[in-house]
């Protein structure tokens, strides 16, 4: 019982993760249409912030949101909503890299994404699939020995609703 009950876990997952395959292939192209350079109608905010970290030295972040407008049932704009989220920043020696997608009727976590070079050639890689409840689906972290504790299934949920917040904070819709 507990091996049927194991493949069929293993068999929604793998649907969930082949369905955030598809949004994050979907929201790639829109990405990449609205970056080209003779598409005058942007739908993106960038947000640069630096701060001292201690032991770190200076910490330099650069988040890019991709939004789209919300319109009521009259069709008139009430607002904007991020549908994906990526944030690039240096800590000390170490590159950081952190994509999250957002559903775009609802707004929460679909995909978390982080990559680390570790400064020391190593590297450190996280994919993280949630189901529409907000559960986790499914992950696949590559780790280095120092890894484990920084990209975890809490970090990502925390850091997507923190940037999350922080655009609805900066746009104050």
């Amino acid at each position: 019982m507990a091996l049927t009950m194991q493949a069929q876990t293993s068999a929604k997952a793998k649907e969930r993760v082949a369905e955030v395959r598809k949004l994050y292939a979907e929201a790639k192209e829109r990405m990449a249409y609205n970056d080209q350079d003779d598409y005058p109608a942007k739908s993106n905010m960038e947000v640069t912030y630096y701060y001292m970290a201690p032991g770190a030295g200076p910490i330099k972040h650069y988040v890019k949101y991709y939004i789209e407008a919300v319109d009521d049932e009259d069709g008139m704009l009430v607002g904007h909503r991020p549908y994906f989220v990526s944030d690039s920043y240096n800590s000390a020696a170490r590159k950081n890299y952190e994509e999250y997608l957002l559903d775009r009727e609802t707004g929460k976590l679909v995909f978390g994404y982080a990559y680390q070079d570790n400064g020391d050639g190593s590297k450190s890689e996280g994919r993280y699939y949630f189901n529409k409840d907000g559960s986790l689906a499914h992950q696949d972290v590559k780790e280095s020995a120092e890894w484990g504790a920084f990209f975890d299934e809490k970090y990502v949920k925390t850091q997507a609703e923190n940037l999350r917040k922080g655009f609805h904070y900066i746009m104050n819709d």
